[in-house]
């Protein structure tokens, strides 16, 4: 029997030398990721967070960037925009699947995403979390049921898992709260929200699910401020883009189950910020990797069968983002061979140039004439290596960024 073999792997978070698993065909490298990364919360059509060049750590909470960022283009028709919201989920997923993840969890536009997913395959395995939100242009609850209804027969398989995404408790109606909570028990779905992202409102959600006898499986992402392990629920950490909007993200480990990217089209996704998680949680390297790998798995409820990452590489190259997986496989299919989609060819270098086209596009459509500052994965990586194991978490804008 054929065999896979690595020098090193990464297996549910612990570290092994010398792995040797069956495969399709003999092959080795330096690294092997088993499962692969787990990138637990995407906004796959955000192409514009309000960010400038040069500047960090604007705002103090994410109720204050809502209502105070400066945005180049009118999001809420990128979001009505259904062909542009799928091109943009597509390059999404197809550049996770280009840096070593296997499974998303999208928020977002419900058809556009499901349209992606469609589209790339093979690819990551894709949980989908439509927004629900009490402003014009977002979903809600009645007509997310009425789409799972729709396109019920696309996600009867172990690649697509359907969920629900209220987008915040100050942002939706105790109806649409409700709402939201009864669609996802009786669909069985995991139910996720921004929870305290720059101010505690541990009260909040202990009084908005006091009433509930029963509760759906609950992934609160963020988590800055409250311990989600008091409140119940599974907490997908966001430090990048924490870090970039508020200079702080969750002071420990505590609680976290899993990370996530927030803006796979501005920063990259979550294994490109393995740097910064290192730096930020000097914790054991097993922890990290559990929680960036098979973590995401456990939250959202997904098979990982099948599902690793390769490199040439060694791992220290792997975490501090400065390599890129030669295979990925999702199921035990290949979705990346040699450094490129086995669908189309296309390498990480492809994506992002199409994006830019992309954000071009959308711009000209629905923008105010200028360009809106996409920091790139650079711009994470600069943040940690101005960070070291002593670093506090509250750092003035000038010692992050000059």
């Amino acid at each position: 029997m054929p065999h896979l073999e690595a020098e090193i792997g990464v297996i549910h978070g612990r570290l092994v030398e010398g792995v040797r698993i069956p495969f399709k065909q003999d092959i080795f490298f330096e690294t092997v990721i088993l499962p692969g990364f787990s990138d637990t919360h995407a906004h796959p059509q955000v192409i514009d967070a309000g960010l400038s060049p040069g500047r960090i750590a604007l705002w103090s909470n994410s109720y204050e960037w809502l209502e105070t960022r400066r945005l180049a283009v009118d999001e809420a028709m990128v979001r009505r925009d259904l062909g542009l919201s799928a091109r943009l989920a597509e390059l999404a997923l197809k550049r996770m699947a280009l840096e070593g993840v296997t499974l998303a969890a999208f928020t977002g536009v419900l058809e556009a995403n499901l349209k992606a997913r469609l589209r790339v395959s093979p690819g990551p395995r894709l949980v989908l979390l439509p927004t629900l939100m009490d402003r014009e242009g977002w979903s809600r609850p009645g007509e997310v049921s009425r789409l799972y209804e729709k396109y019920g027969n696309y996600l009867e398989d172990d690649y697509l898992r359907p969920g629900i995404f209220l987008h915040s408790l100050r942002m939706a109606s105790r109806e649409t709260f409700s709402g939201a909570v009864d669609l996802a028990l009786r669909g069985r779905m995991p139910l996720g929200l921004h929870l305290s992202e720059g101010v505690s409102e541990a009260r909040y959600f202990a009084r908005a699910i006091g009433g509930y006898k029963r509760l759906p499986r609950i992934v609160a992402v963020h988590c800055i401020n409250d311990d989600p392990g008091r409140l119940g629920v599974r907490c997908s950490s966001c430090p990048a883009s924490n870090m970039l909007l508020y200079g702080k993200t969750r002071s420990s480990l505590r609680g976290v189950t899993s990370f996530g990217s927030d803006w796979p089209h501005l920063i990259g996704s979550m294994p490109r910020h393995l740097g910064l998680i290192t730096r930020l949680y000097p914790a054991s390297l097993g922890e990290i990797m559990f929680r960036a790998t098979t973590g995401g798995y456990m939250d959202y409820g997904v098979s990982h069968h099948g599902d690793f990452v390769a490199y040439d590489a060694p791992l220290e190259s792997v975490i501090e983002g400065e390599a890129l997986p030669r295979m990925v496989s999702v199921g035990g299919e290949v979705v990346v061979e040699e450094g490129r989609l086995t669908l189309t060819g296309e390498s990480l270098e492809d994506i992002v140039e199409e994006t830019a086209e992309i954000v071009k596009y959308a711009v000209e459509l629905y923008g105010n004439g200028l360009m809106p500052h996409i920091p790139g994965e650079e711009a994470v990586g600069d943040i940690a290596k101005r960070l070291d194991a002593d670093s506090s978490l509250n750092l003035v804008r000038e010692l992050l960024w000059v």
